[in-house]
C-alpha cells in the first residue's frame, strides 16, 4: 500500500470508529444516568430543589459513571465499526490491497490507547473532585426537608412541634379557611390548640419565615403546671379577633456542608493523596504491632520474680502446673497469672480493634489506587476482544453488536466486582483483586486478535455452521444404526 492509500485507510478506520464510539458513549451515559436517578429518586422528589442544584448533581454523577460507560461504549463501538467494515466488504478490500488485520486495527488501537491515557487522567484528577462535590451535595439534599406545601384537608407535620390543617386554600395561595393548629411546647410537650375561621399565610422575602394571620378564632392551652393536672386536666380558653404566628422555615432550605468532612474518603483522592494515606496507615499499623510486642514482654512474669522455689523432693512435675509449688504459694501464683493474662488480653483486644480498622482502611485506599490504572487497562483489553469479534460476526448496525456487547460487559462487570470484593475483604491481595478482571480478559483478547490476524477457522462463523451440520448428521446416522 502506498503512503496516500495508507492515510486514506487510516482515515476510513478512524471515521468508522469515532462516530459509533461517541454515539454509544452518550447513550451509555444516559442509560446509567437514568439508573442513578431511579436509585436516588426518593431523595430528590418533593424537596423543592432548584434547577441548578439538580443540574449540578447530574453533572457530578456523570463524571462518576464514566467507569461503567467507557468500557461499554468501547465494546459496542468496536463491534459495530469492524462489523460494518466486514459486512460492506471494505475489510476484504483492505486485505486484498496487502494490509493485514493488525495494520487495519492500528488506527483504532492508537485512538483507544490515547483514550485510555485520557481516562487515567480523568480518573485521577477529575472524578475525585466530582465525587467530592457530588457526595457533599447529595448529603445536603438528603438532609433537606420536603418542600413546604400545605394541602387542604391534610395535616401538615413537617414543621417541628406543629401540626397544621386547613380546609380550603384560595387561588392566590395565601387565603386560608377553617384553620386548625396543634402546638407542642416545653419539655413536657404541653399541647395547645388554635382554631380560626379564616386567615392569610405568606412567606418572608428570604423564604425563612412563614407568617400566619388568623381571624375569629379560639386558643385552648393546657395547664400542665397545675398540681391537679393529671386529675382534672385544667386548661385556658382564649378567644381572639386577630392573632399572628411565625414559623421558622430555615430548616427547609438547602444547607451546604463543609467539604472537608468528606475529603478522607478514598473516592475523593488522587494517587498522591492515596499514597500518603497508605504510608500513614502503615506507620499506625507498625506502631500498634510494636506496642503489643513490647507490652507482652513487659507483662511476662517469670517464676523467679514470684520468689517461689520448687520443692527439692518433687523430682517429677505434676500434670497440673500449680501442684509443682508449695501450697502457701499457689494462691499468689494463680492470682498473678490471672491478672497478667487479663491485662495482656485487654491490650491485645484493644489493639486488634485498631489494627482491623487500619487494615480495612488501607485495603480501601490501595484498591482505589489500583482502580486508577485498571480502568485504562481494561479499555484496551476490551477493544482487543471486541474488534476481532466484529470481523467474525460480520454484522453492523446496533442489533447483534449490542447483544454481544451487553453480555460481555456483564461478564466483565461480574468478574471485576468479585475481584474488588475479595480485595476489600482481605481475602486476596489488593493488586490481585483489582486486576483480576484484567488477568482473565487479557488472554482472551490476545487469543482473539492472534486468531483473527491469521484468519483462523476457529473464528469463522461458517466453521461452526459446518461443524453443527456434521454433528447433526453424525447423531442421525448413529441413531439409525442403533435402531437397527
Amino acid at each position: 500500500m502506498g503512503v496516500l492509500s495508507i492515510k486514506k485507510s487510516n482515515l476510513l478506520i478512524l471515521k468508522a470508529f469515532v462516530g459509533p464510539f461517541l454515539a454509544t458513549f452518550l447513550v451509555s451515559i444516559f442509560l446509567f444516568l437514568m439508573q442513578w436517578i431511579w436509585k436516588y429518586i426518593d431523595d430528590l422528589v418533593g424537596k423543592g430543589l432548584e434547577w441548578h442544584v439538580i443540574a449540578r448533581l447530574l453533572i457530578y454523577a456523570t463524571a462518576n459513571l464514566l467507569s461503567m460507560a467507557m468500557p461499554l461504549a468501547v465494546l459496542i463501538s468496536s463491534l459495530m465499526c469492524f462489523g460494518n467494515l466486514t459486512e460492506s466488504y471494505e475489510m476484504a478490500a483492505l486485505k486484498s490491497a496487502g494490509a493485514s488485520l493488525y495494520r487495519i486495527l492500528r488506527p483504532a488501537f492508537v485512538a483507544i490507547v490515547l483514550l485510555a491515557i485520557s481516562t487515567f487522567y480523568i480518573s485521577n484528577y477529575i472524578i475525585p473532585k466530582a465525587n467530592l462535590e457530588f457526595y457533599s451535595l447529595l448529603y445536603d439534599v438528603k438532609q433537606k426537608k420536603p418542600a413546604f406545601n400545605i394541602k387542604p384537608g391534610v395535616f401538615y407535620n413537617e414543621i417541628d412541634n406543629y401540626s397544621i390543617k386547613i380546609s380550603e386554600k384560595g387561588e392566590d395561595n395565601e387565603t386560608i379557611k377553617d384553620v386548625i393548629i396543634y402546638e407542642k411546647k416545653g419539655f413536657d410537650n404541653k399541647l395547645n390548640l388554635i382554631k380560626a375561621e379564616h386567615g392569610r399565610m405568606n412567606l418572608s422575602e428570604d423564604g425563612s419565615i412563614l407568617n400566619f394571620t388568623l381571624y375569629n378564632g379560639v386558643r385552648y392551652e393546657e395547664m400542665t403546671n397545675e398540681a391537679s393536672y393529671h386529675k382534672r386536666f385544667p386548661h385556658n380558653i382564649m378567644k381572639f379577633g386577630k392573632q399572628t404566628m411565625a414559623f421558622d422555615l430555615s430548616e427547609f432550605k438547602l444547607q451546604m456542608t463543609e467539604k472537608e468532612l468528606f475529603k478522607e474518603d478514598q473516592r475523593m483522592m488522587h494517587i498522591k493523596l492515596l499514597e500518603e494515606h497508605v504510608d500513614t496507615l502503615n506507620s499506625s499499623i507498625n506502631f500498634r504491632e510494636n506496642y503489643v510486642k513490647k507490652a507482652l514482654k513487659t507483662y511476662t512474669v517469670s517464676i523467679d520474680s514470684l520468689k517461689i522455689k520448687k520443692e527439692v523432693s518433687s523430682l517429677v512435675l505434676n500434670d497440673t502446673f500449680e501442684y509443682n509449688f508449695p501450697v502457701n504459694k499457689r494462691s499468689a501464683l494463680l492470682s498473678t497469672a490471672v491478672s497478667t493474662s487479663s491485662a495482656m488480653m485487654n491490650i491485645v483486644e484493644s489493639n486488634l480493634t485498631y489494627l482491623n480498622s487500619y487494615n480495612g482502611d488501607k485495603r480501601k485506599y490501595v484498591s482505589e489506587w489500583h482502580r486508577k490504572f485498571t480502568l485504562s487497562a481494561v479499555i484496551v483489553i476490551l477493544f482487543l476482544i471486541a474488534a476481532p469479534l466484529g470481523t467474525i460476526v460480520r454484522k453492523g448496525g446496533i442489533g447483534i453488536p449490542m447483544v454481544i456487547s451487553v453480555l460481555m460487559f456483564i461478564l466483565y462487570y461480574s468478574i471485576n466486582l468479585s475481584g474488588e470484593k475479595m480485595a476489600k475483604e482481605g481475602i486476596w491481595p489488593e493488586w490481585v483483586g483489582m486486576w483480576f478482571s484484567t488477568f482473565c480478559l487479557l488472554p482472551v483478547g490476545l487469543f482473539f486478535t492472534y486468531k483473527a490476524g491469521r484468519d483462523s477457522s476457529i473464528l469463522n462463523s461458517e466453521f461452526y455452521v459446518k461443524l453443527f451440520k456434521n454433528l447433526k448428521k453424525f447423531f442421525l446416522y448413529f441413531n439409525k444404526n442403533k435402531a437397527k
